[in-house]
């Protein structure tokens, strides 16, 4: 597909304020052109708040796999390979995508890389470029998951992003699954406040602690009154023009 083909797939898919695509198709054109237009591939991770930059190389649809590149911070290059699962954000002109990458493996041929499952989701948001939300590591925003369903569980939000999409740790003997809607969440802002939302588990993995204890980590996608998530979003900003965040490693 040429990149002309890739430009009208994007405007055809992103005409509305937000969609959740399955389709690889569909994926596949976004991520083409996110190639095309050499955009910037961002995560955060909080175990040791690191804040991974990196371009994306290559995607293949066909064999299951996309590749990014390596950031210049090499803290934040192997919170990568420890996560085992990571939310990748990105800017484009034409709204803000965001998805899940797993099971990442060192790649040397034709450049030194890391290799990814084809993600399974992806999310377009339209709206002017933003700046990346995420979640201070001093901060703690405690959880009540599920309160409306069943069996509620404490959680603790870890990343947010502008798109609403971010991650979440809880107790690994609770097992969730890609597509789980978890209803009435209560999430404690740092203000007293609290945020009422649901959240949508897009996928999950278990990751070890600094001290030493298991837990998982679900990409998740957040979901509720605009104002609320508004509110949720604005705890803290990261600025990418800063150099202090692209780090030496």
């Amino acid at each position: 597909m040429e990149t002309s083909e890739h430009e009208g797939e994007w405007m055809r898919i992103a005409g509305s304020t937000q969609v959740l695509l399955r389709s690889r198709i569909e994926i596949d054109a976004v991520l083409q052109s996110l190639i095309g237009d050499a955009l910037p591939l961002v995560s955060h991770h909080q175990v040791h708040d690191q804040l991974f930059i990196a371009k994306l190389h290559r995607v293949c649809a066909e064999q299951n796999f996309i590749v990014v590149g390596y950031s210049d911070n090499k803290v934040a290059n192997a919170e990568i390979y420890a996560a085992r699962s990571v939310l990748f954000c990105a800017s484009h002109p034409k709204g803000y995508v965001g998805f899940v990458a797993s099971n990442p493996i060192e790649q040397d041929d034709p450049v030194q890389a890391i290799r990814f499952d084809f993600p399974r989701v992806l999310l377009i948001e339209q709206r002017r470029v933003h700046q990346r939300v995420r979640v201070a590591s001093e901060t703690r925003l405690a959880c009540l998951a599920d309160g409306g369903g069943i069996t509620p569980f404490d959680a603790r939000i870890v990343d947010v992003s502008l798109s609403g999409l971010g991650a979440m740790i809880y107790d690994p003997t609770i097992r969730l699954q890609p597509g789980t809607v978890l209803t009435g969440c209560r999430i404690s802002l740092p203000d007293g406040s609290v945020a009422s939302v649901d959240i949508e588990v897009m996928h999950s993995t278990r990751v070890v602690m600094l001290d030493g204890s298991s837990a998982c980590r679900a990409g998740c996608r957040i979901i509720g009154d605009p104002d609320k998530i508004d509110k949720l979003l604005k705890v803290f900003v990261v600025d990418l023009g800063r150099d202090d965040k692209k780090g030496g490693g």
